[in-house]
């Protein structure tokens, strides 16, 4: 047993390895063959890169909705990638491969039905549509020879869908920022309710859930997606009673309710929700919309470090920011996108304890603001 264990994880791993020659400025696609039961059900993995130095750039994977148009979603973000230095990867779920779009793609195959759940139709961890997410990271950092020990990802949609119920079902995975923009429905904590719409029969322990509030998840809504009969939005009383009518209610609920049952639990409660104004069902608005979350962990990472104490508030930021020049008595400050790209100097004829710099004609995104012994990171909502 213990020599075909070790076959089995030299296959594996092999796999993982096989190259897709992944380089620096590119835009493609190729195929991921997941190992095990998924064997026979590969995916096509479209992505972006900019330039830079690819074995250290961030990674973003990118979920489709019911169209299941994964280039789409890749070119969403292509903007933003070549802007703030980060590598997209958007995974396309087709209906051949995952055939059913409730239960073989934003219900993850986690039962055979997932409408009508029960322990005899509960499927083994590995035979789950989510089961492929970590080993496609894992191919891309082998193909890179990357260093990168986690990714960001965002849905809109049934893609939201997707990822909320992966952090939930598979907390312990790689994935460190989750933004779900506008999902239909969810997957609410609550037992009261049965799956899909709640846990209960869900085969999901409060063990499950307390890692999956610890971990950073947005709740990602645009105020002006309130139609009731938009498309494709799943509407029977069961969820309509339970969540709403429409996706801002939804996920209002959700997120309130994952809130209280965190609170039961007593755990810590790490969510987020960020409601975008003047933004309906639209993914490359809320895409846009979601880069400062998506970028929000980098303002923690060492590779701008402050020689001196430094403050800058607020950060992040829509419009402004401050700081205190009373002391320091700076002239200038010289602003640069996050991968070295000049952008603007600020010049300053007072010195002030509140300083302030306008940012407001800047996209959203991450910059590096560097004054006579620091370089700090910023990031404009």
């Amino acid at each position: 047993m213990k020599f075909i264990a070790f076959i089995s994880v030299v296959l594996i791993s092999t796999a993982q390895l096989v190259g897709q020659n992944l380089s620096q400025n590119s835009t493609g696609s190729f195929t991921f063959t997941p190992t095990g039961p998924l064997s026979n059900q590969p995916v096509e993995v479209h992505y972006h890169i900019p330039n830079g130095d690819i074995s250290t750039m961030p990674i973003v994977m990118s979920f489709h909705g019911s169209s299941r148009n994964g280039s789409d979603y890749r070119d969403y973000w292509i903007t933003m990638a070549n802007a703030n230095g980060f590598m997209v990867f958007a995974p396309e779920f087709s209906s051949s491969n995952y055939p059913g779009l409730g239960d073989g793609y934003l219900m993850a195959n986690i039962f055979d039905d997932g409408d009508n759940p029960s322990l005899s139709t509960y499927n083994n961890p590995d035979e789950w549509t989510f089961s492929v997410l970590d080993p496609i990271f894992e191919n891309i950092k082998s193909d890179i020879s990357g260093t990168q020990e986690v990714y960001n990802a965002w849905g809109h949609s049934g893609g939201a869908q997707f990822l909320h119920r992966f952090i939930m079902y598979m907390p312990s995975s790689k994935l460190d920022v989750a933004v779900c923009s506008n999902a239909g429905w969810y997957t609410v904590p609550e037992n009261t309710v049965s799956f899909p719409y709640g846990i209960l029969n869900g085969q999901l322990p409060n063990s499950n859930l307390i890692t999956a509030f610890s971990k950073k998840l947005i709740v990602h809504l645009g105020q002006n997606d309130t139609d009731p009969n938009s498309p494709g939005l799943r509407r029977n009383s069961v969820v309509d009673n339970q969540q709403g009518i429409h996706r801002l209610e939804r996920g209002q609920y959700f997120f309130s309710t994952s809130q209280s049952t965190a609170q039961g639990l007593n755990t810590a409660f790490n969510w987020e929700k960020h409601e975008e104004s003047g933004i309906g069902h639209d993914a490359q608005q809320m895409a846009n919309a979601a880069l400062p979350y998506i970028l929000m962990r980098t303002l923690y990472s060492s590779e701008y470090e402050s020689k001196t104490d430094f403050n800058l508030y607020p950060n992040p930021t829509s419009n402004h920011v401050f700081f205190d020049n009373s002391s320091v008595r700076l002239k200038k400050v010289k602003l640069y996108t996050s991968h070295g790209q000049f952008v603007k100097t600020f010049e300053f004829s007072t010195f002030e304890k509140s300083q302030k710099i306008n940012l407001s004609d800047l996209n959203s995104g991450l910059y590096i603001l560097k004054t006579n012994e620091n370089y700090i990171k910023l990031l404009k909502k």
